[in-house]
């Protein structure tokens, strides 16, 4: 029997019972009492199953998405975010040491997981312009800081 025809026979017994014992009451104020009790029992009987809903896995009304979901996407947002400062702060540090070795450069870093929650900086894209020696320096000065080897280094300009 399918949900629906359950709570429906519930409710239709409920109906039943509470009009079968107030055919048998013959006093007024029993007559008001027992229709109070079967209103109640009525009630009762018909908001049990609201009872068993999980809220929790309801969709949100303005969003659509269920708890569950909601939280998945928070999570995916963090990670860009974090991995979003990660770049921004490593390219801020590049370029302020390529300005201590007197170097005129802009700095493009990417980030990768490495675990979870948690970001590295991959590779660096450096323009501008340099000597020999001051490329050297902070190309050594990257792999040894932010273990970045030379190979994901990508230098244009010079």
């Amino acid at each position: 029997m399918t949900a629906i025809k359950q709570y429906l026979l519930r409710l239709v017994l409920c109906g039943f019972l509470t009009a079968l014992a107030s055919a048998l009451l013959k006093d007024k104020k029993g007559a008001r009492a027992l229709a109070l009790c079967g209103g109640c029992l009525m009630i009762l009987a018909s908001l049990r199953p609201l009872l068993r809903v999980e809220l929790s896995r309801l969709p949100d009304l303005s969003t659509g998405l269920s708890s569950s979901q909601r939280q998945e996407e928070a999570r995916r947002k963090n990670e860009q975010l974090l991995k979003g400062l990660v770049e921004e702060q490593c390219a801020r540090w590049i370029e302020a040491r390529a300005g201590e070795l007197g170097m005129e450069l802009r700095c493009r870093v990417s980030a990768r997981e490495a675990e979870a929650g948690s970001f590295v900086p991959e590779a660096a894209v450096l323009k501008g312009r340099w000597t020999a020696e001051q490329r050297r320096r902070l190309s050594e000065l990257l792999a040894a800081e932010l273990e970045i080897p030379p190979r994901r280094q990508s230098w244009e300009g010079g």
